[in-house]
């Protein structure tokens, strides 16, 4: 049989829409949701087709704003355009198999990629984008990372932040690596034996230790020669757990963090490259989708950059009737957690939770399901009738679950949604970096709501549980920063919640809430009409020109351009104590790794003394000349050598800053400029000196500890007229800052101290003795 190649013709293309609203009304579409455009998806496509040429556009549209379709015709429109390799990236296969259902309703064709396999050539031929996973886009050893990309469609934007951390972080299992763990755990013990932390150190030894250690960089390069024997004999590139974290980190861990718990070691860069990867090159464009884009300092560090263009347009979608309750704010001596659990008990429920470990509160009500059939637990979950009273739970995730509906109605948020790695694990609970994690904190909360919430028409009920959650909600600094709507829903739960007395109070509230009660719905709009805002009090500018010094500082080091690095991280030193004295000791210490990488010795050494001194739990740096054991001094007094630098003839070297940190003790200058001299003192005086309120937006002014005496907390009071006296609000507020210590810090002698003028208080104010 003869070919006959009359048949074969030239395919006839046409002019292919470029335009995302002509190509939408081009499309045959199936899906019987889908009748047009919305307002906010017509005005997010219209304007950004005017930006389209900038190479970073952010799009913000709530959770049920329609923004999937969005995302899929900017990204086909994109192909269109320019014939080339488009990827559009979701944060689980979960959200890839359900953004391609879409796909297809919208009348849309795609490629999809995950484990390992493409399920056409459409992308290879640049006909349609390819849909995939942040974890096939981020792995050391992706496929991507030598394709010509056109653009990069980055999904639910807010979710690639840990993501990123994660496929940069190396993580050696104590189980499966019991003679990598136990050689490195063995190369860092004299370290902590020399620096007084030989016990806690030791108790690593039990898998079950949940302890943090950081090595530090001047630690980890002293013994470079050795980690890196241990590492490379390891074979670690062989390995499918760590095969792909490996290849990133490979020829960069001199420039790493090292964390250490008892059951793995992490290595991880302490600000992530993000842009060494191809994805961020000139001439690949980037569009970023997101429900929660409104904080500049979070998408910052997470991409290194700012959008030049936010589009943003107005919409109510998204914004749902909800009742907040939080059983710890009731009437009530009980736990939290069990008064949850009898809310939920005949409805069907989600819950989240930060951790695993968190999870095992719920075991006798629900267990999480196995990581691997995450996706099919969901969907039982979603397809089972509400009547059953089935539960879910969810560990660590916080974005990617959609439950909208009659789905699923009542939640439970329990315990504050940290990061799930060791590092910002570390910067949360030793460092205590609420203000620089304050709005990643934020976005993973407003995405913890959206779970069962789609558009207006949409109610449900949400219940908060774990006192770290409740804190950080009820911190009016960190309410500040949450969407207008949830700041009054969150401010109208806490009232419900005050009012009930029993258990049964609470039931009701929340059956009032489901049923759509006529005097729930009027009290409901009344107190959101009438609700006042909280003010943020954030320095938008500041946090994000920290962050963006954080990445350029990240990807200078990655590239070993120490110099660069350097000079990038001191330009903003002073601006990362203003934000808070652990944000600028934690820079001092990688100021400090830079200065030693490129040779500086004195200048590194100068850092590392200073981070240590202004932030107690970062690792110490070891004084070489020290005469005696520091087992037999008082840290107090080891701290005090440290920075003071006594000689073996009694003569004192002082500290470069000290005139200036101390100038304003004499209360000539502001209330903010004395708060930061005192914690300066209680410093030089070897204490671990914090200023709270400064950091968490709670708190006394300063606070000084030393283990073992009695905690100084400070209020500063020099603002005042010598005249005047002190007042019942100030009373009481000293009162409030000393039981915030006590919550914090523990049964211990607190003495609560007025700084500025010595006058007497009001008669009313019933100071204590």
């Amino acid at each position: 049989m003869t070919l006959d190649f009359s048949k074969i013709k030239p395919k006839k293309r046409g002019d292919l829409p470029v335009n995302p609203v002509e190509l939408f009304q081009n499309l045959k579409v199936s899906d019987p949701g889908i009748n047009d455009l919305w307002l906010a998806q017509g005005d997010a496509l219209r304007e950004w087709h005017e930006n389209r040429a900038k190479p970073d556009v952010g799009i913000v549209l709530n959770t049920g704003a329609g923004k999937t379709l969005v995302g899929l015709l900017m990204a086909q429109s994109l192909v269109n355009e320019q014939r080339e390799k488009v990827l559009y990236a979701c944060s689980s296969i979960q959200l890839v198999e359900q953004t391609t259902e879409k796909a297809r309703g919208y009348g849309l064709d795609v490629t999809t990629y995950f484990r390992h396999e493409f399920s056409n050539d459409l992308f290879t031929r640049g006909e349609a984008p390819c849909i995939t996973t942040y974890q096939a886009l981020f792995n050391g050893k992706s496929k991507f990372l030598n394709e010509h990309l056109a653009a990069v469609i980055f999904d639910d934007a807010h979710a690639a932040e840990h993501l990123l951390r994660d496929h940069f972080s190396l993580r050696i299992a104590r189980k499966e690596f019991s003679d990598v763990y136990a050689a490195v755990h063995a190369l860092f013990k004299r370290y902590h034996d020399k620096t007084g932390k030989a016990g806690s150190y030791a108790e690593l030894e039990d898998p079950r230790c949940h302890h943090l250690f950081l090595i530090p960089p001047f630690e980890l390069h002293s013994q470079l020669g050795e980690m890196t024997r241990i590492l490379h004999e390891a074979r670690l590139q062989q390995e499918k757990s760590t095969m792909f974290a490996w290849e990133h980190v490979r020829d960069h861990v001199d420039t790493c963090c090292i964390m250490i718990s008892g059951d793995d070691i992490t290595i991880t860069p302490p600000f992530v490259p993000v842009r060494s990867l191809p994805y961020f090159n000139t001439g690949v464009r980037r569009v970023y989708l997101s429900a929660t884009l409104s904080a500049p300092d979070a998408f910052a560090r997470t991409f290194g950059c700012i959008p030049e263009e936010v589009i943003a347009p107005t919409t109510t979608a998204g914004e749902c009737e909800r009742l907040i309750v939080i059983p710890s704010r009731a009437n009530l001596e009980r736990d939290d957690i069990e008064m949850a659990k009898e809310l939920i008990d005949r409805r069907k429920a989600l819950v989240l939770v930060p951790t695993y470990s968190r999870a095992t509160r719920w075991e006798d009500v629900v267990q999480p399901p196995p990581r691997k059939d995450v996706s099919r637990y969901v969907r039982e979950f979603r397809d089972a009738p509400a009547a059953d009273s089935v539960k879910l739970l969810l560990a660590a995730r916080y974005d990617g679950v959609d439950l909208p509906g009659d789905t699923c109605r009542v939640m439970v948020i329990d315990d504050l949604p940290m990061g799930v790695g060791p590092l910002e694990r570390y910067l949360w609970e030793r460092l205590r970096l609420s203000a620089i994690l304050r709005t990643a904190i934020a976005s993973r909360v407003v995405q913890s709501f959206g779970r069962i919430s789609r558009g207006m028409s949409d109610h449900g009920v949400v219940i908060l549980t774990g006192e770290r959650l409740v804190e950080w909600v009820l911190i009016p600094k960190n309410r500040g920063v949450l969407p207008v709507f949830l700041q009054k829903q969150i401010s109208l739960g806490d009232a419900v919640s005050e009012q009930a007395d029993s258990i049964q109070d609470l039931l009701s509230a929340a059956e009032q809430c489901l049923t759509r009660d006529d005097g729930w719905i009027a009290a409901y709009n009344d107190y959101l009409a009438d609700a006042e805002l909280e003010n943020a009090d954030v320095d938008t500018e500041h946090l994000t020109r920290l962050a963006k010094s954080e990445a350029k500082y990240g990807h200078l080091m990655w590239h070993r351009e120490y110099k660069k690095a350097a000079k990038v991280l001191r330009a903003t030193l002073d601006d990362a104590f203003a934000l808070s004295d652990s944000t600028g000791a934690w820079h001092c210490l990688w100021l400090g790794a830079a200065y030693q990488m490129m040779g500086d010795g004195g200048s590194a050494q100068e850092m590392f003394l200073d981070a240590h001194a202004t932030q107690r739990n970062i690792p110490a740096y070891p004084r070489e000349n020290a005469q005696v054991s520091q087992a037999a001094v008082p840290a107090q007094i080891i701290a005090i050598d440290e920075q003071l630098n006594i000689l073996a003839d009694g003569s004192i070297v002082l500290p470069k800053g000290l005139d200036t940190d101390l100038a304003y003790l004499g209360g000539s200058g502001s209330p903010a400029q004395t708060e930061k001299s005192l914690r300066a003192l209680g410093q030089y005086l070897g204490l671990n000196a914090t200023r709270p309120d400064n950091e968490h937006g709670t708190g006394p002014d300063a606070l000084w500890v030393a283990d073992g005496q009695p905690v100084l907390c400070l209020e500063v009071k020099t603002g005042k007229d010598a005249s005047s006296r002190y007042q019942k609000k100030e009373v009481g507020q000293l009162s409030d800052h000393v039981q915030w210590v006590k919550d914090h810090i523990g049964d211990t002698t607190i003495i609560p101290v007025f700084v500025g003028p010595v006058m007497p208080a009001t008669d009313t104010s019933n100071p204590p003795s």
